[in-house]
């Protein structure tokens, strides 16, 4: 009977350097849990082609399927995959699964996919490999699509794992290259967010299911994984939860889990996300005491006008609380931030200048950020309704919208013409700090007084915009112009001194330039 599995992701095009895919390699572990052999072949990691993929996946007699885990930078060369795989092998069986065949089950289907597994894949996945090996019907599996005679099929959403104690482990098939590239080990404690916010697609991945929407993994259960990597020599591990601190998870919980991980005798790093509305200090206390030294939070603006626009939970003064806790803890805090959305005013904009300089000592993906439209959010669906969306292809899943205010219009294109000019420098500057590189203190600390450079040259900038547009809106594209050219020695510096600090500790930068700049 055919029992062989391959489970792949492709290289995204992103200014990001690898990181572990958690989805194949929980799905991996259920699929081996009932008997099934699986290889994982993660073209990121190990920076395969397309080509390199495609010679790895051994088509034979005991091959079931292939499953290609799919997002939006890396959709494009999934799709080639499939198509140079059907080319070669027409009967063969492809299965789509991730952010971006959830939201676009149609279009990959209309691609080459046999099958697409919708939202979390553990269940469906699972019951579509007995069904496919044992050769009896699948038309009733929840959370698949897939064509009957040519016609597509979206089958009801298959609920979410309500108890994820019950899932075991993910496999880690790719440690050995993470700890090579000196890269964090994700971990997952939890599942999906109680926020609201209205660009955020994660949000609407979850809510696309019937279940809670958010759940927990039990404290025991979540030391007992991180006691697993800590005696396989791992030492610096990324919490990849939409929140740290949610649902349940309260000071008493901090608490409990710190006193867990010291009973243990475990000493690791942990980084994670949390949102400013359930930041107190005994919290970030207690987390402290855990082993976290660095998170990244959402704070995303610092207008309330604009956060009520986001549908934020965070106040204004719920984010300057947090990030004051954050300083008086020191931790190294990434700042979520959105400058531009569809309704952005002067006077906004002014307002994020003063809070920006007000919490300088934050890491940010530099100056100039916008609010992405994407597929399956309130936000894109909101436009939509009220034609103001310029539609992109699932291949992008980039729509667009015209900014309302004209004089924001100016700003926003000087900003985002500053930060082209020196995008690169950027990425490479702050990646160690947000992927984050599992580096010495003292090594995260070089990173972070060049991502501090960076961003007092930002805010300069800034301010030098912001005055002439309330003076002479005309010379702003001139005054960039000159900024960009002035300012070439100095970022010729940071770039030398950065790669110094790579060349130091072993590794490289090998992402690729901002696709969204």
């Amino acid at each position: 009977m055919k029992n062989k599995i391959y489970l792949v992701t492709l290289s995204p095009n992103t200014h990001r350097t690898s990181e572990e895919n958690l989805g194949i390699l929980y799905l991996k572990s259920s699929l081996i849990k009932v008997g099934y052999q699986v290889e994982i072949i993660d073209g990121w990691l190990n920076e395969y082609s397309i080509e390199d993929v495609f010679n790895k996946i051994v088509y034979d007699e005991e091959l079931l399927f292939v499953g290609i885990s799919s997002y939006m930078s890396n959709t494009k060369p999934s799709i080639e995959l499939v198509q140079l795989l059907k080319k070669a092998y027409p009967d063969i069986k492809i299965v789509g699964g991730g952010f971006g065949p959830t939201f676009y089950p149609n279009d990959h289907l209309d691609n080459g996919y046999d099958f697409i597994c919708k939202g979390e894949g553990e269940i469906s996945l699972v019951e579509l490999a007995d069904c496919l090996k044992s050769g009896s019907s699948y038309k009733e599996i929840k959370g698949i699509s897939y064509k009957d005679n040519d016609i597509i099929i979206n089958n009801p959403w298959q609920n979410l794992v309500d108890d994820l104690d019950s899932l075991p482990f993910p496999a880690r098939d790719t440690i050995d290259i993470v700890l090579k590239n000196k890269s964090t080990v994700n971990m997952l404690t939890s599942r999906g967010c109680s926020g609201n916010c209205e660009f955020c697609s994660v949000i609407s991945f979850f809510r696309l299911s019937d279940g809670r929407i958010w759940r927990t993994r039990s404290i025991t259960n979540i030391v007992d994984e991180i006691e697993n990597l800590y005696q396989q020599g791992v030492s610096y591990i990324k919490m990849v939860d939409d929140s740290f601190v949610d649902g349940i998870r309260d000071v008493k919980w901090c608490h409990d889990f710190a006193n867990e991980i010291n009973k243990r005798n475990i000493k690791v790093n942990l980084r994670g996300q949390i949102r400013a509305d359930k930041i107190t200090d005994e919290i970030l206390f207690y987390l402290r005491e855990a082993g976290f030294f660095s998170f990244a939070c959402g704070i995303e603006n610092g207008s309330e006008t604009a956060l009520a626009r986001m549908n934020k939970k965070a106040t204004l003064e719920d984010n300057r609380r947090a990030l004051k806790l954050f300083k008086k803890y020191q931790y190294l805090v990434q700042m979520g931030f959105i400058l531009f959305d569809r309704e952005t005013t002067l006077e906004e904009l002014e307002e994020n200048y003063r809070f920006l300089r007000e919490f300088e000592y934050t890491v940010t993906k530099g100056i100039f950020s916008e609010m992405y439209s994407a597929e399956g959010t309130f936000l894109n669906s909101k436009l939509r309704k009220n034609n103001q969306l310029s539609e992109s292809d699932f291949i992008h899943n980039n729509n667009k919208y015209q900014l309302v205010v004209p004089e924001v219009k100016l700003i926003y294109d000087a900003l985002k013409l500053w930060h082209k000019s020196h995008s690169e420098v950027y990425d490479m500057t702050i990646d160690p700090l947000t992927a984050p590189k599992a580096l010495p203190r003292e090594e995260l600390q070089l990173f972070y007084d060049y991502a501090m450079q960076l961003k007092r040259k930002d805010l300069e900038v800034f301010k030098g915009i912001l005055d002439l547009s309330r003076k002479n809106p005309n010379d702003i594209n001139a005054f960039v112009l000159d900024s960009i050219t002035n300012s070439s020695d100095f970022y010729d510096s940071i770039e030398q001194g950065v790669a110094k600090v790579y060349q130091k500790n072993g590794f490289n930068y090998n992402a690729s330039r901002n696709p969204f700049i």
